[in-house]
Parts: structure tokens; C-alpha cells; sequence
């Protein structure tokens, strides 16, 4: 708690730049949701076409939020700040993210009916999917000055993993893993599954805040010299 409390004053999560990438978050992720909506004429009949926008909306706003989170991270590795506060504000910035969608989520839990144990579930999942690439992207951004470099660097691990975990460690495809709780199946049979899920997004973001903390302190040791 102490760490936070430190480390929080000097968050800012609203600037002139990160305004503009939550509203181009907002736009975008909301566009196949409202797409989804029903007709007006048929308020009370959630028509077949439209409810198929939603996986879409699904896929969409995953996608998005993975990005946005990871371009996060070189953002934050320009900033002069102590490592702790860097952290700090990059994760805050990641959780911030979320609670901008979560009336998105409102919306599409309403649509759809899903229980509000596995709307958390999903989220929660996605939350710590979005932290671990927005170490990444800190990572990246303090190795690689150079924004073509990151920019190479960054697509082509995400493109990398993305198709990499859906054939191998699938726990850790965030598709995969929101399928699962937005499915029809018991969750109890897939506890496997989600203890991959989650232990692992645990003990990335674990590793990661570990490795972007001494990159962060090898940085501060370079400018004082």
C-alpha cells in the first residue's frame, strides 16, 4: 500500500495525448456494438443479424484494448520518472482504460444475459492480458529508442503471440480464454484452463514489473552518469 500511496500523486491519467486515445478507443470499440443494438421497430426482439455483430464486438474491443495497452508502454518510457511511479502510472493507465468500457460491457451483458460472475471473470482476465503487454511495450520502449524500431518490435510480437497461443499454451489467447466465459459450458469442468489463465497472467506481470524495474533503474544509473 505504501508503494502506492508514493507512487499515485503523480499519475495523470487525463493529458492532452491520452485524451485522444481514450476517445479513439471509445469510438472505435463502441462502432460494432451499436452496431448490434436493436432495431427501434423491434425493441423488444433482439433480431438474429444483429446479435451476431456481437462475438464481433467481442473481438473487436480485445483487439483494440490490447493495442491501446501496449502502446502504453513506450509512451510511459519517455517519462522521467522513478521506476515505481512509472509503473505505477502505466497500469493505472491500463485499469483506466477498462473502466472507460465498462459501460460497453453493461451494454453487452444486458443484450446477451451473461451472468455477472463471468462478465468479472472476463474482464479481470482481460485487465491483467492488457498489463502484461503494457510492461511489454515499456520494456520495448526503453530498449529501442528509435518509434520505427518499437513500432516493428511491437506488431510483430503481438502478431507472433496472438497466433502462437492459439495453437500453443491457449490459456493464455485472450479469444480463447473470453470463449470460454462467455460460452455455454460449465466453468467447473475448465478449472485447468483458467488456472493456466490467470496463474500465468499473474506470474507474467509478476516477471514483468521485475524486468521493466531494472531496465527503468539501469536507465536512471546512465543519466546520472
Amino acid at each position: 500500500m505504501r508503494y502506492l500511496r508514493e507512487a499515485l500523486p503523480r499519475v495523470e491519467l487525463i493529458t492532452p495525448t491520452t485524451w485522444s486515445v481514450y476517445v479513439s478507443y471509445l469510438v472505435l470499440s463502441g462502432i460494432p456494438l451499436l452496431m448490434a443494438l436493436p432495431s427501434s421497430a423491434r425493441i423488444d426482439v433482439l433480431v438474429e443479424p444483429r446479435l451476431s455483430m456481437l462475438p464481433i464486438f467481442v473481438t473487436v474491443i480485445t483487439l483494440l484494448f490490447t493495442i491501446y495497452s501496449l502502446n502504453f508502454g513506450p509512451a510511459h518510457a519517455k517519462l522521467r520518472l522513478s521506476p515505481r511511479e512509472t509503473q505505477v502510472s502505466l497500469l493505472a493507465h491500463v485499469g483506466f482504460l477498462m473502466v472507460l468500457s465498462l459501460p460497453y460491457w453493461t451494454v453487452f451483458e444486458g443484450m446477451t444475459g451473461y451472468a455477472l460472475g463471468r462478465m468479472a471473470g472476463a474482464l479481470a482476465y482481460l485487465t491483467l492480458y492488457g498489463s502484461c503487454w503494457a510492461l511489454i511495450g515499456l520494456a520495448i520502449g526503453l530498449r529501442w529508442p528509435s518509434e520505427i524500431t518499437q513500432f516493428n518490435v511491437k506488431y510483430a510480437l503481438l502478431a507472433v503471440t496472438m497466433i502462437g497461443t492459439f495453437f500453443v499454451v491457449k490459456p493464455l489467447n485472450p479469444f480463447l480464454a473470453l470463449s470460454l466465459w462467455f460460452g455455454e459450458g460449465p466453468l467447473k469442468e475448465q478449472w485447468s484452463f483458467l488456472l493456466v489463465s490467470y496463474g500465468g497472467l499473474v506470474l507474467g506481470v509478476c516477471l514483468l514489473l521485475m524486468w521493466t524495474s531494472a531496465l527503468l533503474n539501469t536507465r536512471g544509473r546512465r543519466d546520472i552518469m
